[in-house]
């Protein structure tokens, strides 16, 4: 009977070992997922920071007028006057028969706004 109960315990106590070492392989791997994923973000911080400076340099005023005045032939723009400027009334709808545009399921926003387009009723619109 003690030869019985030994061998039972010693079974649990490799068993306990067994799910104990399972445990800590598994933490271990999330463990260095979790590094992998800050590695990454940190990578793609410093990516959107340098395209952000690359932007900041493209987006400059007098580089911006060289581009315009070496193209002038191909832009051919004017000078912005005051009498372009129009009201909300002025702008026209959108015709009825103009085509939809699908929307993607991760679009709540794009929903909402095909949804109300299709109801104007129903959001109050109109």
């Amino acid at each position: 009977m003690g030869r019985i109960f030994n061998l039972v315990l010693i079974l649990a106590m490799l068993a306990g070992a067994l799910v104990t070492y399972d445990m800590k392989h598994k933490a271990e791997v999330a463990a260095d997922r979790v590094a992998t994923l800050r590695s990454e973000i940190s990578k793609e911080k410093d990516q959107i920071a340098l395209l952000k400076a690359e932007w900041s340099v493209l987006d400059q005023p007098a580089r911006l007028q060289g581009v315009i005045d070496k193209y002038a032939d191909h832009f051919k723009l004017q000078p912005f006057s005051p009498t372009q400027l129009a009201t909300i009334d002025q702008i026209p709808m959108r015709p009825a028969d103009a085509p939809v545009i699908p929307v993607k399921d991760s679009d709540p926003l794009g929903q909402i706004l095909t949804e109300l387009e299709a109801n104007p009723a129903a959001g109050g619109a109109q």
